[in-house]
């Protein structure tokens, strides 16, 4: 086992704090942090995908609130959260959500060598902003690379997994996915990796399955399951 690719909602964190304080807090800031930063070159960039006239400022706040309303993986709406979601960390008005297993995780799992990464639908930024301000401390040492869905491709696809995979120059059979997803997991299957999936807060999922990061055991020689109903060695 070379390589731990992990997802972020539902999987190091708790979906109901990026909903309803990231979520809330990008829809409140959203018409004027938009008003005062169209112009610059990376949202530029994003809004000029939206299917809205490029005079319509109204009509793409609408637009994004829609999309933020629905849970859309739309690239350009992951773009705008990440940057509103950088400022809010960086003056202290948002704080992440990181579940206590997980540090230590990161921790045994660098120290053992491998290459930890995060492929969430949340842009690289968001990412990054995310993982520097939990309360457990930056976390960014741990975590090599970063993978969204503007670099890697839509997280249900098999070719994401395959992108991932050449960029870290690592085969699927030295890598192990991390994620609540059905849809994400099948698809990191078909591309050859390992894949576990998280249940956290309750949820059921097929085995092989845990419901903390306490419950998996990964080194560089594999990874197995520990405390659960139905282990998996490692292969």
């Amino acid at each position: 086992m070379r390589a731990v690719v992990l997802d972020v909602e539902g999987t190091t964190s708790s979906s109901d704090h990026v909903h309803r304080v990231l979520f809330g807090h990008a829809r409140r800031r959203l018409p004027q942090w938009l008003a005062a930063h169209h112009t610059d070159p990376e949202v530029a960039e994003a809004l000029a995908t939206l299917p809205v006239p490029g005079t319509d400022l109204a009509g793409r706040v609408a637009l994004l609130r829609t999309w933020m309303d629905e849970d859309r993986k739309e690239t350009a709406l992951k773009t705008v959260q990440g940057l509103i979601w950088q400022e809010g960390f960086a003056a202290g008005e948002l704080t992440s959500h990181v579940y206590p297993d997980v540090p230590p995780a990161l921790r045994a799992w660098h120290a053992d060598g491998l290459t930890l990464c995060v492929f969430s639908s949340g842009s690289v930024a968001a990412q990054r902003a995310w993982f520097r301000h939990t309360p457990h401390g930056d976390l960014r040492p741990y975590l090599s690379h970063h993978f969204d869905t503007a670099n890697a491709g839509g997280k249900s696809t098999v070719d994401a997994y395959r992108t991932i995979a050449a960029a870290l120059g690592v085969p699927g059979d030295g890598i192990l996915f991390l994620s609540d997803s059905g849809a994400e997991l099948r698809a990191a299957r078909d591309a050859g990796w390992h894949a576990v999936a998280v249940c956290r807060d309750g949820r059921a999922a097929p085995p092989p399955a845990i419901r903390s990061f306490a419950e998996l055991e990964v080194t560089a020689r594999g990874y197995r399951l520990l405390d659960t109903a139905a282990p998996e060695a490692a292969r």
